[in-house]
């Protein structure tokens, strides 16, 4: 063979060596990337969940403010009637 053959055949050698040092590279790189991903996922499907349960809650207030405002009059009415009976059954006693 001649030497401009050999150098030739160096150089693509060395190419394909770099080609192969880039390609690990970029396998590591895929792979933090996608433990990244599935971390993302599951960090949202917590997030998702947590809005879920925070829904909820706040529509049981909403209803317990519902009631409380549609119920208030009447509410009103018995907290008068018994601190009413409670202040007559204190007189009562002392």
């Amino acid at each position: 063979m001649e030497r401009e053959q050999v150098d030739l055949l160096v150089t693509i050698d060395n190419k394909v060596d770099q080609v192969k040092d880039k390609l690990h590279s970029i396998e590591l790189v895929q792979a933090r990337m996608e433990s990244d991903l599935k971390y993302h996922i599951k960090r949202t499907d917590l997030l998702e969940n947590q809005i879920e349960v925070m829904n909820e809650k706040v529509e049981s207030f909403d209803i317990v403010k519902i009631l409380f405002i549609k119920n208030i009059k009447l509410i009103s009415i018995l907290t008068g009637a018994l601190i009413t009976v409670l202040t007559i059954l204190k007189l009562a006693k002392g």
